[in-house]
């Protein structure tokens, strides 16, 4: 009789260690997993904006996961960036957005923890077309010696080049600088560059302006026009080499 009695307490004991094996354990693999919550900063930008994507990192107890790798994929963007002490993550793009939707993909790493995922999207709109009193098509405006184009800059680099599309040109600059009318030495950091320019041409010399120019020849009385062209072309200012 007491040897059942002692065999059968054991067995209670036994069991009792395995649920108590077993709570450890779970509540182990539950400190282990990442929840991942990941958005646009601003939804929906516009066409030419930078697009910043944001989000944090939790345990399952929602406490934030510090110094998780953040591996970020949208568009042809491919970036990876860690968390804060908080679990948050920022990252603002250095190209300018297309229009269009995009899917945001993103995967959470860090030692003792699971992989975890998240995902959104964004829109990005299209750009206005503004409106022109003389064209609403962008075509070039000719005073005397003069030919201003709209132009759209559709690749760059912020130190050395780009490329404008204009009328039936395709043109490298090569001091992106131009599209600001600035020194270089405006360009110690780095400058957020719009998507639409204005091209001056005099004498087979095609100059860049900022986009207000054509917008506000477009709107001038033929007498007050090449006035304001010649001086605007006058007073660029020639990038160093």
């Amino acid at each position: 009789m007491n040897k059942h009695i002692i065999f059968t307490t054991g067995l209670l004991l036994a069991g009792f260690v395995i649920a108590m094996s077993s709570i450890q354990v779970s509540e182990s693999v539950l400190s282990n997993k990442m929840l991942v919550s990941v958005k646009a900063e601003k939804d929906p930008i516009m066409e030419g904006d930078f697009p910043t994507i944001v989000g944090n990192v939790t345990d399952e107890a929602y406490k934030p996961v510090a110094n998780a790798n953040i591996l970020i994929m949208f568009g042809t963007t491919i970036v990876s960036t860690p968390t804060d002490d908080q679990g948050k993550f920022r990252y603002q793009a250095t190209m300018p957005s297309t229009h269009g939707i995009y899917e945001v993909d993103v995967t959470a790493t860090k030692d003792g923890y699971t992989k975890a995922l998240g995902n959104n999207t964004f829109t990005v709109s299209p750009r206005q077309t503004a409106t022109i009193s003389k064209t609403i098509t962008g075509l070039p405006i000719e005073t005397g010696n003069y030919t201003v184009f709209l132009g759209k800059v559709t690749q760059w680099n912020l130190e050395t080049t780009c490329f404008v599309s204009f009328a039936d040109k395709y043109m490298r600059f090569l001091h992106t600088c131009d599209l600001y009318n600035m020194e270089p030495e405006d360009f110690q950091t780095d400058q957020q560059i719009i998507p639409m320019v204005s091209v001056i041409l005099d004498n087979q010399t095609y100059r860049l302006f900022p986009e207000t120019v054509y917008l506000k020849a477009s709107n001038m009385a033929n007498d007050t026009l090449e006035t304001f062209i010649e001086n605007t072309f006058a007073n660029y200012t020639n990038p160093q080499n």
